[in-house]
């Protein structure tokens, strides 16, 4: 074969192969889309705003206070799950991390989405996990925002949101490295937020506005649930963790997945095939 017919082949194969693909392709899922698009909204919408305050008492039994330590390191905050597979998956990579870098003034925090506490301690012993961390009842998760696990947020020496992903994290050092080395020399220059500062600047700061996949919403889309949709509710597993069902749960997870339910045209899916999809939805893969 000479050259120009074999340039010819090469290129109708290419051809050939993407038409294959975009045919046996799935189509994307739309929720997931939305999920996606909402990331990105977030992300943009948290760069450079002061993070809000909060308190959290860790596994190991200590207390922990934004306030008291904005300013003084550089501070990661992981939101994470037990039952999520992106959260597991990333979790040695954030730990690497922390173990090489927590000389450096640098914080990292695990904040689980409602789960037990036996639950939490059971999954981070199994990881090996190094950094502390501690159960959110769910004001923390509304303070920032976070809609999927994981959630990740890197809060600056001045006190304000300088990274927010939300997916797993393939690369730490890709994610981290950069704001560590401009936070450092922040502190080496004593350019670094006051806790006086902070409290006075947090207290000013209004709230994100509220989205429509609130607590209220989710409440109101419970009562909306049709027969179906009331029993898949019943009968599925409640993803935070608990002993409930979806039905019983009053975790954020579960009322979106009511609202799902009582919103959605899942159309003529078995209710296995259902469940499974809102199992996925609710776990960011990464991204």
């Amino acid at each position: 074969m000479n050259k120009p017919l074999l340039t010819i082949s090469i290129v109708l194969t290419g051809i050939m192969l993407g038409i294959l693909h975009y045919v046996l392709k799935p189509a994307p899922d739309e929720k997931l889309l939305q999920q996606y698009a909402q990331s990105m909204t977030n992300s943009t919408e948290w760069q450079g705003r002061i993070a809000p305050d909060f308190e959290l008492k860790t596994t190991r039994g200590e207390r922990f206070q934004l306030s008291e330590n904005v300013g003084k390191k550089i501070i990661v905050l992981n939101f994470f799950a037990t039952w999520c597979g992106p959260c597991r998956q990333e979790m040695p990579e954030l730990n690497a991390y922390f173990n090489a870098h927590k000389a450096e003034s640098f914080l990292l925090l695990g904040i689980d989405a409602e789960e037990k506490q036996d639950r939490v301690d059971e999954f981070l012993s199994e990881l090996k996990i190094d950094f502390p961390a501690g159960v959110d009842a769910g004001p923390i998760q509304k303070q920032y925002g976070v809609s999927a696990f994981p959630t990740t947020v890197l809060i600056g020496v001045d006190g304000k949101v300088q990274f927010y992903e939300a997916g797993a994290l393939a690369n730490a050092e890709v994610a981290f490295d950069n704001l560590l080395s401009k936070n450092r020399q922040l502190i080496q220059s004593a350019q670094v937020i006051s806790p006086e500062e902070y409290r006075l600047q947090a207290e000013r700061q209004p709230a994100l506005p509220v989205r429509q996949n609130t607590e209220k919403a989710a409440v109101e889309e419970d009562e909306k649930l049709d027969p179906r949709g009331k029993r898949i509710a019943t009968r599925m597993d409640c993803p935070c963790g608990c002993d409930k069902k979806v039905q019983g749960c009053t975790c954020s997870t579960s009322k979106n997945i009511k609202k799902a339910l009582a919103s959605e045209d899942f159309k003529d899916k078995p209710d296995d095939e259902i469940v499974k999809a809102l199992n996925k939805r609710f776990c960011s893969g990464a991204m």
